[in-house]
Formats: structure tokens, sequence, C-alpha cells
């Protein structure tokens, strides 16, 4: 795996943040997630686990979905129509 260095003081100056989660390296882990991840897994797969969606629009309107989420005028997961 690649990894870049970034500079906490570069996110802190620029008022930038970092966000993410890789599902791969915790499940290469002997042990780590068990049975929480599992659970987590069967409430997706069941649908009684779905992502909060807090805006939707239409893919022409993509510029305004970043800029609202640039804004932080949005809550969950922006969704982009074809």
């Amino acid at each position: 795996m690649i990894s870049n260095p970034l500079a906490p003081s570069r996110l802190a100056v620029e008022n930038i943040g970092v966000a993410g989660f890789w599902l791969i390296p915790l499940l290469a882990r002997n042990g780590v997630g068990g049975e929480a991840l599992e659970e987590l897994l069967d409430l997706t797969a069941r649908g009684r686990l779905r992502p909060l969606v807090g805006a939707e629009y239409d893919l022409a309107r993509a510029r305004d979905a970043h800029e609202d989420l640039l804004g932080r005028r949005t809550k969950g997961t922006l969704v982009l129509r074809p």
C-alpha cells in the first residue's frame, strides 16, 4: 500500500480535514472487527442499516453539490443522479 504523509499543521492552516475508511486492511488483520463487523455486514445485507441520504442532485448540478459540501450545508451522503 502506498501512503503519502500529511502534516497535521497543513490541515489546521488550510482549515481542511481528511476522513475515510478502507475495509480491506481491517479484514486482513486476524481478530480485528470480528463480531461487530459481522453484525454490521448482516444488518446492511438485510436492509436494516442504510446510509443517511442528506440530499440528491441531478448530475448537471454536481457543482452545486460540491459547493454545498464544501460550505458544510449538508448532512449525510450526497447522491448524484445521472
